[in-house]
């Protein structure tokens, strides 16, 4: 079973309604984007943590903070070039010859965006690891998108594990023959790995295809419709955190660092 898909199944509330969910994770995707309020993006993503958390027991706090921290090592390489930059004005001087350095405008725009996005990247982790993929999918038919559009979702999330499979295990194979043992190894086995990977990546997606093909497939991947618990309970809570984070927004200024 996918890793994700493994967590997902865990979930507390992995059988109550998907387009609940799914709604609920939209709504505070949208408040969290377009509201650009630091405080706002704060409260979302400690509700989210909150949310996952206490729903799935498969995660722990120290788990989540692991989960959090793959998209952190991404915000930092790309928050630089908006946090250091030339001005005549600056906070903090890094180069004083050519007035390279963190301005207040810089350092407060970079910190609004690192919790903007850290946030979202929480809410999104709420609808993943609470939701299975077939569920997930299944939401999206109910609600009426492209079945041409899902049909493609499904492929290639089934192709792209495929693709992470076969490496895992040419990987595996080439560390029990004493492969990657120094770096003059580690270079020729991922050379090697990277030269036969696609290949036998497509072929087991090809092969995958056909088997599709012989078990009737015509352009749409039709499955049998689960029976959920109510969801109700996500369209209260939507409707509450709408209401706090206009408060937030409106009354609760961001910080500024002058």
């Amino acid at each position: 079973m996918i890793l994700i898909d493994k967590y997902a199944y865990a979930s507390n509330i992995y059988k109550t309604d998907p387009v609940a969910k799914l709604v609920f994770t939209a709504i505070l995707l949208i408040l969290c984007l377009f509201l650009n309020n630091l405080w706002v993006s704060i409260f979302l993503l400690i509700i989210s943590m909150v949310f996952t958390v206490y729903t799935n027991p498969e995660i722990s706090i120290t788990k989540y903070i692991k989960f959090m921290s793959v998209p952190v090592l991404f915000l930092i390489t790309g928050i630089l070039p908006i946090l250091i930059v030339q001005d005549n004005n600056l906070k903090y001087v890094l180069i004083e010859k050519y007035n390279i350095g963190i301005s207040s405008y810089s350092l407060s725009l970079s910190i609004n965006i690192i919790f903007r996005a850290l946030s979202a990247v929480s809410i999104t982790y709420f609808l993943a690891l609470s939701t299975p993929m077939v569920y997930f999918l299944e939401s999206l038919q109910r609600l009426k998108l492209p079945k041409l559009f899902i049909s493609l979702m499904e492929l290639i999330y089934r192709y792209i594990f495929i693709l992470l499979d076969e490496a895992y295990a040419m990987y595996k194979s080439q560390t029990l023959r004493l492969g990657y043992r120094n770096f003059k190894s580690s270079i020729i086995c991922l050379a090697e790995l990277t030269a036969t990977l696609f290949i036998r990546a497509y072929k087991k997606a090809d092969l995958s295809y056909e088997c599709l093909l012989s078990r009737g497939y015509n352009g749409e991947i039709n499955t049998i419709n689960e029976e959920y618990k109510s969801g109700k309970i996500f369209y209260f809570f939507a409707f509450l955190f709408i209401i706090i984070s206009l408060l937030i927004k409106y009354f609760i200024s961001g910080i500024t660092y002058e």
